[in-house]
This record gives C-alpha cells, structure tokens and sequence, in this order.
C-alpha cells in the first residue's frame, strides 16, 4: 500500500463511526457528568464513538452539564425525548444513530476504560446477538452499600445471575446491551408498550430470533444503586409491575420466579388472617422462615461490608413487598390475550 492508500484508510478509519453510546436520561445531575467522563475516556476502537444522550425534559441541570462539555456539539450529541421514558428514548437513538453498534448505556453506571473494546472483542469471538457486562452494584451511605450487596447476591436479585457472575456466561437477559445496529433493527426497535423492563423484551426477542446473548464480567460496569428507600421502593415497584407484562408476552421465557415475592405477600396475608383462629400456630410459619432468611442475609452482609449489613433486612423487605405489590397489581390489571394477540397494556 502506498502512502496515499495509507492516509486515505487513515482518514476513513478516523471519519467511521463505530459505537454509538446511547445514554437515556432524565433528572441525572448527580451521575451524568461522570457517565459521561468515563464514556470519553475510552479506549480507542477502530473508529470513533458518538455519545447521544436522549433526555426526556430534565427538570434539574442535567441538560446545562450535558452542555458544559467541550465535546458537546461534535461527540456529544443531545436530543429531546417528548415521552420522556427510556424505551422511546432507545428508539429515537436507533433512527438518531451514525454508528455500527448500538450501547445502551445508564447515567447510574461508570464504566471501565476499555468497555467498548471489550464488548467489540466479545460479540466477535463469541458470535453472540448481544453481550453485556456484569453490573457490579455500588452504594454511597449506609443504605446505598445495603442496597448494593442486595443487588449483587442471590438474597435479593434470586436467580439473575447476570448482577453476580463471576465468569462469562450465556444468559438469558442481558444488562445494558451491546449489539451490532443491524441486529436490533431486525426485531424493529423496542417495544413502546412497555414502560419497564424494556431490556428483557429485547433480550427474549432476540433469543427467539435463534441469537445468544452473553455476559461477562470483563467487561466492567460500575452500577450506582438507588440510596433511599423510597426511590428503591419505586424502582423495584416498576420492575415488579412491567415484568409482568414481559411474561404475558414471552410466557416460555420468563422463569416462574418472578412471583415468588408476590406469593410470599400472598402467603403473609393469608398468615395474618389464621392469627386468632385456632390455627394460629401456624400464622408464624411465613413470618418466621422469612425473619431466617433475612437473618441469613445479614449475617453474610456484616460478614462483608461490616455494620452496615444491618440494614440489609430493612432493604430485603422494601424490594421483596415493592416488586410483589407491582407484579400482584399487574396479575389483577393485565390480562392474556388470545393467542396470536400481544398483552394491550401501553406504556404510560
């Protein structure tokens, strides 16, 4: 190749956009500066990485610090989301997009100098639909590290071993996909009826598609969880809710683990309704097995990260109610379709 053949490749690996880092927000003052730090201090790839950020009106500084980035303009792209929730802000990002793979991206999350690099590398070798990194939960304050070793154990995700593997796997879901843009434009974009859990419906569509999805936790997320009760409350009261939309949808798919925390509400109530009948003895079977299991958690808590594993009962009972209200209001709401027929239950 002659010198000119070199600096023309030079100048069109330079102009080729290879990820588009898509990063949904709304009211993110708190975490957007430093999303978006990490997102520019990436390894380089073969091309260049555009950020759009998709805000959905931000009430607080999000948009001025957005702004306030020299690279805002050129790698930094903002554009308004009018419907404000993600699952359209991943949609507008698909018809918005210059690059050949698609990043779905939280402002709650920092992310390792070599994301993008790892995720090329693993969808590449593996051949996989989508890939992922393993979302290692991170908390400020004593709630916040409570919270965090609830999401990354088994006492409070159950079975979703993409927060807490620790080797590549193929999962049923994958966190924050990374995909090739042909591949998502192939199963038509997100699903708009569906508020929450949008992440899943994708990950299920893409599956039944004959695609694998993998995640590996080389490829390094840091997720910042919420840090008061009330906003974990309505996090995992929404999860609880849109999951159940995403098992009428994809009944094959969705483990039956998903109503374990409303049967155990279930299972509390009908404890307290014995309580001064004769069967009363067994009104604390429920309670008492559940005082175990929390006891459990707290104890391997304590056992890492010190005194302030004492709120993890505190925690465990916020997300385990929050997440079986929102699911048993849905079982009660949302009806199954006839066959052929999708749930019809819009995204609001």
């Amino acid at each position: 190749m002659d010198e000119r053949s070199e600096q023309t490749q030079t100048i069109v690996r330079r102009d080729r956009v290879a990820v588009t880092a898509v990063v949904a927000t709304y009211n993110e003052e708190e975490y957007i500066g430093r999303c978006l730090l990490a997102l520019l201090a990436q390894k380089p790839v073969d091309g260049s990485v555009e950020i759009l950020v998709i805000d959905g009106g931000s009430a607080d500084r999000t948009v001025d610090i957005v702004r306030s980035f020299p690279e805002f303009g050129h790698r930094i792209r903002l554009v308004n989301n009018p419907r404000r929730l993600q699952v359209y802000a991943w949609n507008i990002a698909l018809r918005e997009m210059r690059g050949e793979y698609f990043a779905m991206m939280t402002a709650h999350a920092d992310y390792a100098h070599d994301y993008f690099a790892r995720c090329i590398e693993t969808l590449d070798r593996t051949g996989a639909a989508a890939v992922g990194g393993v979302p290692r939960a991170h908390g400020d304050g004593a709630l916040g590290n409570a919270v965090a070793f609830c999401m990354s154990t088994p006492f409070g995700v159950g079975g979703a071993r993409f927060r807490y593997l620790t080797r590549e796997e193929s999962c049923d879901t994958v966190p924050l996909i990374f995909a090739r843009r042909e591949t998502i434009e192939a199963t038509g974009g997100w699903d708009e009826r569906i508020a929450f859990d949008e992440d899943s419906d994708m990950s299920y569509r893409l599956r039944e598609r004959g695609g694998k999805l993998i995640v590996s936790p080389a490829i390094g997320v840091k997720y910042y969880v919420r840090h008061s009760f009330k906003a974990l409350w309505k996090q995992m009261y929404r999860y609880g809710y849109w999951r159940r939309f995403t098992q009428l949808k994809h009944p094959s798919e969705v483990p039956v683990r998903v109503m374990a925390p409303t049967l155990f509400l279930a299972a509390l109530a009908a404890s307290a309704s014995i309580a001064f009948t004769p069967l009363r003895p067994l009104a604390l079977v429920v309670p008492i097995l559940y005082l175990g299991f929390v006891g459990v958690a707290a104890i391997s808590a304590i056992a890492r990260i010190g005194r302030n594993g004492l709120l993890v009962p505190a925690a465990l009972l916020t997300m385990h109610t929050a997440y079986g209200i929102g699911y048993g209001k849905a079982l009660i709401r949302m009806r199954p379709q006839r066959a052929g027929k999708p749930a019809r239950t819009p995204a609001h």
